[in-house]
């Protein structure tokens, strides 16, 4: 996969899980997914986790470092939705900005990203939008999308 493929496929991940998410109260975030004991929070944070970690080998990688060699930490920490949110939207802004700056001469001979950037945050970003948005529409269809808990009216 090269760069303008990766940065056009986490754009349209990335819009799809916030427009599952946009207008829910912060603790509908709260709720379990569909067939699972993860809420949207952890989700959440756990790709927060991913885009960081993303972030410090991209950083690796720009200073001809082998990210691979290198494994870098990320520590995390259990936040509130909203907290969590918005720690997502700016990690999610900051790997594409890295991404965009980085020269094609650090990646593979035909521009080929290394599977590491696919495996670490691509992938995982890929398998989080069926799950929150079967959870959305689950919730948004029971009348638990709505800040008071009634139904919504569509």
């Amino acid at each position: 996969m090269i760069r303008e493929e990766y940065l056009t496929a986490a754009g349209a991940y990335f819009e799809r899980l916030m427009l599952a998410v946009q207008d829910l109260p912060d603790d509908r975030l709260l709720l379990p997914l569909l067939n699972d004991t993860v809420s949207p929070r952890d989700l959440f944070a756990d790709l927060n986790t991913r885009a960081e970690k993303t972030i410090r080998a991209l950083e690796l990688l720009y200073q001809g470092i082998d990210p691979e060699e290198e494994q870098p930490h990320v520590e995390t920490k259990l936040q509130e939705p909203k907290r969590v949110l918005s720690n997502f939207r700016i990690a999610h802004s900051t790997v594409i900005a890295a991404l965009e700056r980085i020269s094609d001469s650090r990646f593979g001979e035909n521009g080929d990203l290394p599977e590491w950037m696919l495996h670490n945050y691509l992938t995982p970003l890929e398998e989080a939008v069926p799950k929150l948005e079967a959870w959305s529409k689950d919730l948004k269809s029971r009348g638990q999308a709505g800040p008071t808990g009634l139904p919504v009216i569509q």
